[in-house]
């Protein structure tokens, strides 16, 4: 399975704009391709402000079958146009390929915030960064009470890799971010492997707007 985020920038003046633009072509774009895409703000985090649209498919004809339908879009493509002045900066689309296994979604207490983490494996540790950020998904998920999924990129820096924990809540999140980083055992975990990932590891908090 694929993840596919396109991510840009809110401008500050017009953040309420771009947060009800944000939510209207998500789901314009839901419609047209099929793909259920859902529309995150980062929040208490570097880079505030940036938006995200993100959706799951199976494979990468799924991914281009939906852009085709959006090229095709005459009023899909004005809206964009006509919304471009509500954002700055540059547009980033990332593609991961999940590793570990999605949760099934529950209809009854859907995801209001995600955590992102990103790294890049070492020169000449990719394999081990891969197991070992599948080690790290596993226990972070049993430890902290809350899925956490972990993806290879395949646009980007070369060897980055990604985990995401998805809550229902703020104080969900902050049960299971305390319950992990608390534990002596992943935290000796994390420092195991510590070499096999480049300097400079990010994490990002996102906030669902639909």
């Amino acid at each position: 399975m694929y993840l596919f985020s396109r991510t840009r920038t809110a401008h500050p003046a017009h953040a309420r704009n771009a947060m009800a633009f944000a939510v209207e072509v998500a789901k314009r774009v839901t419609d047209t391709t099929g793909l259920a895409v859902e529309p995150w703000m980062s929040v208490m985090s570097p880079g505030a402000g940036a938006i995200t649209w993100a959706t799951f498919f199976e494979h990468l004809e799924e991914w281009e079958s939906a852009m085709g339908k959006l090229q095709a879009d005459t009023a899909y493509g004005d809206s964009v146009e006509a919304a471009d002045h509500f954002f700055t900066g540059p547009v980033d689309d990332l593609v991961v390929s999940m590793l570990t296994e999605m949760p099934e979604p529950d209809p009854a207490a859907p995801s209001l915030y995600v955590t992102s983490v990103r790294a890049v494996a070492a020169h000449g540790h990719l394999a081990a960064a891969i197991e070992h950020g599948m080690a790290l998904a596993e226990a972070a998920t049993r430890l902290g009470g809350l899925a956490t999924v972990f993806g290879v990129a395949n646009t980007g820096p070369y060897g980055e890799v990604a985990w995401f924990t998805a809550a229902p809540s703020i104080a969900a999140l902050e049960a299971a971010e305390g319950a992990v980083n608390s534990s002596a055992e992943f935290v000796g975990l994390v420092d195991s492997k510590g070499h096999v990932f480049q300097p400079g590891a990010s994490q990002t908090r996102w906030l669902r707007l639909s």
